[in-house]
């Protein structure tokens, strides 16, 4: 018998009820392990040290360790794993952090079960993940004047790029732009060394940066 294995997931939050919670929708929805359920950022430091998770979900405001600095040092000790923040606020600062912190995914509270599952598989999968009308907030579109970073692009990597900005994975992108999951494979590989980038999150943050940098120019 061939079976998945669980994904697993260390949970991050000070609010009981959140925590609890979520870590009941991960175990009801099947497919997942949740390793360990802690109330800061310190505590989930030394849950990942002991459990090694493929994900951890981190709220954003905690007390004794917040989730961006626990996400900063998540980052520079496990650089492969996949970080997603969660947080109760809809605001672009925290966004921001979180890319520079290694996050590889930024989710609201309000979100639905299968957003959240979602989001975490993906998230296991090497695939970067936002609320919706947060991903809104970084895309540029291709005919706005404030792309000169993307100078030498062909239009249809423009596409592919905005589309893993937006959070969808390689299958997603293919369905969209009507283009194989062997093809778009080939399109990120050639935007990771166009932006001179290791992965996709690295990607969305230099995509970000430079968004920034053209509009506050």
């Amino acid at each position: 018998m061939n079976e998945k294995r669980e994904i697993r997931v260390v949970l991050a939050d000070d609010d009981a009820l959140v925590r609890d919670g979520l870590a009941l929708v991960l175990q009801q929805s099947g497919g997942f392990y949740v390793s360990a359920c802690v109330k800061n950022g310190a505590e989930a430091l030394a849950a990942v040290s002991k459990a090694r998770p493929d994900v951890v979900l981190l709220d954003v405001r905690m007390p004794d360790m917040d989730g961006l600095e626990c996400c900063r040092r998540l980052h520079a000790q496990y650089p492969e794993l996949a970080v997603l923040m969660l947080s109760t606020f809809q605001d672009d600062a925290y966004l921001a952090q979180a890319l520079e912190a290694g996050a590889v995914g930024y989710l609201l509270k309000h979100q639905s079960t299968e957003a959240v599952t979602s989001a975490i598989r993906n998230a296991a999968t090497g695939n970067v993940t936002f609320e919706p009308r947060l991903a809104a907030s970084l895309r540029v579109q291709s005919t706005t004047p404030n792309d000169a970073f993307l100078q030498g692009l062909p239009p249809r990597e423009r596409d592919v790029l905005e589309l893993i900005v937006a959070g969808s994975s390689n299958k997603e992108i293919a369905d969209t732009i009507h283009l194989s999951v062997g093809t778009v494979r080939n399109y990120v590989s050639s935007l990771l060394q166009f932006a001179d980038v290791r992965d996709r999150t690295q990607l969305v943050i230099w995509y970000y940066r430079n968004t920034q940098n053209h509009e506050d120019g």
